[in-house]
Order: structure tokens, then C-alpha cells, then sequence
């Protein structure tokens, strides 16, 4: 232990030692309504979009907020829960990824850089990553004042 800092602990430096396995997913044929509903009842800004129990792609706030607008604008449907829009219509595919080794400064570095607000965590399979967690800004803010 560090005398000048007594509180001092292991500093984490790889994403498996702060990431979140608990995590709110939601399936690419679920409709944007719900997927709303959803995001306003857990407070989240993401959520993380599987098809066949892999990654398929993860839903933004603003990507709802786009479409929204885009609906104000007479480009697309209303997000209603008669409507046929599905999240695989509005949610990024092919999202940025991290693996559990990811160290922590390449994957801060990764967020600033993209200017999102989470990354998924996958392990490689030869079929698609297998997700088994997110890191999220508020992940990497509490490691990096964890000793305030």
C-alpha cells in the first residue's frame, strides 16, 4: 500500500475488469416503439441488438432521435406501436467492438475518437462476436476516479 495514498487499489487495465456483464439486450425484429419504452424503463442511452445470440448491431437514443426527426420531416414512418419499423431498420450494424483483453486506454481512446458512448464486448467466434458485456463512458469515469 501506498503511504501517500493509503486508499490506493489495483488500477484495472484491460476492459474484462470494469466492463458490464450485466446488460440489456434487445432482438433486431423488435419494434422501435418498444425498444423506446424499453430504454426510458431501464435509463439507457444504448441498447445492444442480437439476432441468433450474436451481435447484430446496437440502438442509440439518437438513432431514435434521427428518426424522429426524419419522420418530422416526411422521410420515414412514425415510430407507433401499430407500425411495422423494427430496430434492425434504424440501429447500427456492424458496431465498433471491444474483447475482453481490449486495454482500457485503447478502448477510451476508440470512444473519444468514434464519439460513442459505449462499446460492445464480444469474443471472437468464426461465426460473429459473442457478446458478454459493454463498457460504457460511465464505466470508464468510475475506474479512472476510483481512488477519489
Amino acid at each position: 500500500m501506498d503511504a501517500a495514498h493509503p486508499r490506493r487499489r489495483h488500477r484495472p487495465t484491460t476492459v474484462t475488469e470494469i466492463m458490464r456483464r450485466d446488460f440489456v439486450t434487445v432482438p433486431a425484429r423488435e419494434s422501435l416503439s418498444e425498444a423506446l419504452g424499453t430504454m426510458r424503463m431501464a435509463r439507457l442511452r444504448h441498447l445492444l441488438v442480437e439476432r441468433d445470440g450474436k451481435l447484430a448491431g446496437i440502438l442509440s437514443y439518437r438513432d431514435l432521435q434521427d428518426r424522429e426527426i426524419d419522420r418530422l420531416a416526411g422521410g420515414v414512418a412514425e415510430l407507433d406501436p401499430r407500425s411495422p419499423v423494427v430496430v434492425e431498420e434504424a440501429m447500427m450494424t456492424s458496431p465498433y467492438v471491444v474483447t475482453p483483453s481490449t486495454p482500457l486506454a485503447t478502448a477510451a481512446s476508440r470512444m473519444c475518437q468514434l464519439r460513442v458512448g459505449c462499446l460492445p464486448v464480444v469474443v471472437p467466434e468464426p461465426e460473429g462476436g459473442r457478446l458478454v458485456g459493454v463498457l460504457t463512458e460511465s464505466d470508464l469515469l468510475d475506474a479512472a476516479y476510483a481512488d477519489l
